[in-house]
């Protein structure tokens, strides 16, 4: 009996640590005027709470693919917009090739905050993925190791 308590709690803590959907309705009033004074043309929205004081926005803009993120009180976060590999700045690029070059890469996002702007790549090797955040310079600002890897900073 401990055993399938012990494998539900996991699971509920699993789902609890991803973003939660929710619904506009249910969604605060400052956050949704926020969202659509920046992105009056968003089409498709469709909310996640991402923590108790954060709500994450995806949707269409045209043709892109991207994501808001908002505090509760209605103050912008960051935008992510989807990019192909040839999308991103050469720097980065080079960057990629000189020291990622036996990774897979994924999901490339550039991301805009009111710290400046990044780009994310998710890579994977094997067993092993990770998120890179690289200055438009090309330099490594982050690496997120996923799947119970541990975080290697390089700040």
């Amino acid at each position: 009996m401990k055993i399938p308590l012990m494998i539900l709690s996991i699971l509920a803590l699993s789902a609890s640590a991803c973003g939660q959907k929710v619904s506009e309705a249910d969604v605060p009033q400052p956050v949704k005027a926020a969202f659509t004074k920046q992105f009056p043309k968003a089409e498709h929205a469709k909310w996640e709470m991402e923590t108790k004081t954060e709500y994450e926005v995806n949707f269409k803009q045209g043709a892109e693919s991207m994501s808001a993120t908002y505090g509760n009180t209605g103050e912008w976060m960051e935008t992510e917009k989807d990019l192909k590999l040839a999308a991103l700045p050469g720097p980065v690029r080079a960057s990629i090739a000189q020291n990622y070059a036996d990774q897979k890469l994924g999901d490339i996002s550039h991301v805009d905050s009111p710290k400046g702007q990044t780009y994310e790549v998710d890579m994977e090797k094997g067993e092993r993925s990770m998120e890179v955040v690289f200055s438009a310079d090309g330099k490594v600002l982050k690496e997120k190791m996923e799947e119970g890897d541990k975080d290697n900073d390089n700040d």
